[in-house]
This record gives C-alpha cells, sequence and structure tokens, in this order.
C-alpha cells in the first residue's frame, strides 16, 4: 500500500488565496506570488511612513507612563 503525504493548504497573507508550496525546503510561504510580496512591501514602506505609525514599531511598546521606578 503507498501512502502519499498531503501537503496542507496555505494561504496567502496578502490576498487570502489558497496555495499549495512548491517546495518542501525551507520555512512555509507566506505569499502566494511575486506580486503579492511586491504588493505587501509597499503597504510597509506606505504604513511605516505614516505618522503614529512609525513610533509603534520600537521593541519597547509599553508607554512610559507606566514604568514602575527601579530600585538602586
Amino acid at each position: 500500500m503507498i501512502q502519499t503525504l498531503s501537503t496542507p493548504k496555505l494561504h496567502c497573507a496578502c490576498c487570502g488565496r489558497p496555495f499549495t508550496r512548491a517546495s518542501g525546503r525551507g520555512p512555509a510561504p507566506l505569499y502566494c506570488s511575486a506580486d503579492c510580496r511586491t504588493q505587501i512591501r509597499i503597504r510597509q514602506r506606505v504604513w511605516s511612513s505614516r505618522p503614529g505609525y512609525a513610533a509603534s514599531a520600537t521593541t519597547n511598546h509599553r508607554d512610559a507612563h507606566f514604568e514602575t521606578a527601579r530600585a538602586s
């Protein structure tokens, strides 16, 4: 009896369309096509240039008002 491994359907993080992996090597792709990869790069560039979004991309997301005093 020959068993075939079923490949799970992936969904594109850009357009939401289901797609299958072209290769089992490496990490699973996030996007179904080069067009979607380009679209996401454009969106990230536009979002990062908007006021208020660039500041939220820092590594520390906590507001300074909620910082506690450290013992010295």
